[in-house]
């Protein structure tokens, strides 16, 4: 088997599922609250990816949302950096909330902009006096920055020579999580073959 065995399928098909159920929700108004939830779970299941953990049963939420956020974007890592400064998180205050308790806040909006704007990202939290009053989530802007992170980290991926860990993570995550039964190992893959 060889590494872009693995590869294609997961992004060829998997991560197309994803970007057609986020499509299939992101203009109809009525579905706001499940492509935000999709993108939210997507964001975390990639992050799965990039930590190896995808498959652990307890524990690496948090871990997984959070370790896809640099591929969103340094501004994601910014305003979560401010949010821990808060005593909270990207995760706890968006996933978990749309997860648990399907809505992000008392006051929050979930919308779809008209335009994207490259100088916004998809979520925006409104502080007064270092306190949260409000979380806009930018369908549109999201997606478009989920979809970039994604092709972020494909690329790195297929550069696998260079990013050892990166391969060793994914292949933990997928081959050697979905077959049990052939107990497959990183050494039974072709380490010469170019991708």
């Amino acid at each position: 088997m060889t590494k872009l065995e693995i590869f294609d399928p997961f992004f060829n098909y998997q991560v197309k599922w994803m970007f057609a159920g986020i499509e299939g929700t992101l203009e109809k108004d009525h579905a706001a609250y499940t492509c935000a939830l999709a993108l939210s779970t997507y964001t975390e299941i990639m992050g799965g990816l990039v930590t190896g953990n995808l498959k652990e049963e307890r524990g690496h939420s948090k871990k997984n949302y959070e370790a896809f956020l640099p591929y969103l974007g340094e501004k994601y890592v910014d305003l979560n950096n401010q949010l821990k400064k808060q005593g909270s998180s990207l995760h706890e205050m968006v996933r978990n909330k749309l997860v648990h308790e399907f809505a992000l806040r008392k006051s929050h909006v979930i919308w779809n902009s008209k335009g994207i704007s490259d100088d916004k990202i998809g979520i925006e939290i409104i502080f007064v006096d270092n306190k949260i009053i409000h979380i806009n989530f930018n369908l549109q802007e999201y997606y478009r920055d989920f979809k970039n992170g994604v092709n972020k980290y494909y690329t790195k991926l297929k550069n696998w020579k260079k990013n050892q860990t990166t391969l060793g993570n994914f292949l933990k995550a997928t081959v050697i999580n979905f077959n049990h039964d052939k107990k497959l190992r990183l050494e039974d893959f072709k380490p010469d073959e170019e991708p």
